[in-house]
């Protein structure tokens, strides 16, 4: 199968683009600027994909907080720009929109794809509304599409402010004999390794599923025992801040039984 990439050089791309290929797929990524409707046409016009996986956004938190205007051009409007430019496409190929668990509100039970969605910050906001983009004009042209939700998630090669890079530098840096100062340390996530998350995603496109659909693990994880999971010797972890510990946790009944796994 013909597959595109966008956002190829983050990291849920770049494994995308690994195990596309060892699956026996075609990839093309975008490379250019996503914002960018004649550039987004022009690479839709030349690879003449089956399938698009769309993972281009703004994601970290800095750079979120830095520039909300430019969040919300590149996640909503660079993803505008995508569809608009798959409808040329004869016959319609398939398109994968990467959205996020920060479109939910934390809550104690399991999310399912029917919970409320309430963000609660400019970045899933801006995902919310991309998919809202995805929902209502792919749809107006018949576009098959499937959102896929994704939960928290790390990988060894991950850079700039995520946690898992953070905590890498935080543990060469600080004297682990001392108390370890971590925000939110009571919070649990459903969090996985990127790998693991991408390999879900691709048999997802290769079945061409539809919907709204949680993409993690089901299980939830407290942050301090993650971070200690990744801690070369024992911590002793304090909270940073006071603050109410909050639960994000995915439901994933539905990806399980699109995989077969159920």
């Amino acid at each position: 199968m013909r597959i595109g990439i966008t956002g190829g050089k983050g990291i849920l791309g770049r494994i995308a683009e690994k195990q596309l290929l060892d699956r026996g797929h075609q990839v093309s990524l975008f490379n250019g600027d996503i914002c960018d409707l004649t550039l987004v046409q022009e690479w839709v016009k030349n690879s003449h994909p089956e399938a698009v996986l769309h993972f281009a956004a703004v994601v970290p938190v800095q750079s979120v907080q830095a520039d909300p205007a430019r969040t919300f051009r590149v996640n909503v409007g660079g993803t505008a720009n995508l569809v608009s430019a798959l409808e040329s496409c004869s016959p319609r190929p398939w398109l994968f929109y990467a959205s996020s668990s920060h479109v939910y509100r934390p809550q104690l039970q399991p999310l399912r794809e029917d919970a409320p969605v309430s963000p609660i910050n400019i970045y899933g906001l801006s995902k919310r509304m991309g998919e809202q983009v995805v929902e209502l004009s792919a749809n107006s042209v018949g576009l098959p599409w499937c959102i896929g939700r994704i939960f928290s998630f790390y990988h060894p090669e991950q850079q700039g402010t995520f946690l898992y890079p953070a905590l890498q530098r935080r543990f060469a840096t600080e004297d682990l004999s001392q108390p370890f100062l971590l925000h939110g340390m009571e919070d649990v996530r459903d969090i996985s390794l990127a790998d693991d998350l991408v390999a879900s995603i691709i048999i997802l496109a290769e079945k061409h599923a539809s919907g709204i659909i949680n993409i993690g693990s089901g299980s939830g994880t407290r942050i301090a025992d993650f971070v200690q999971s990744l801690a070369p010797r024992p911590l002793t972890i304090s909270p940073a801040s006071p603050s109410e510990p909050t639960k994000l946790v995915a439901d994933i009944s539905k990806l399980r039984q699109i995989l077969g796994d159920e």
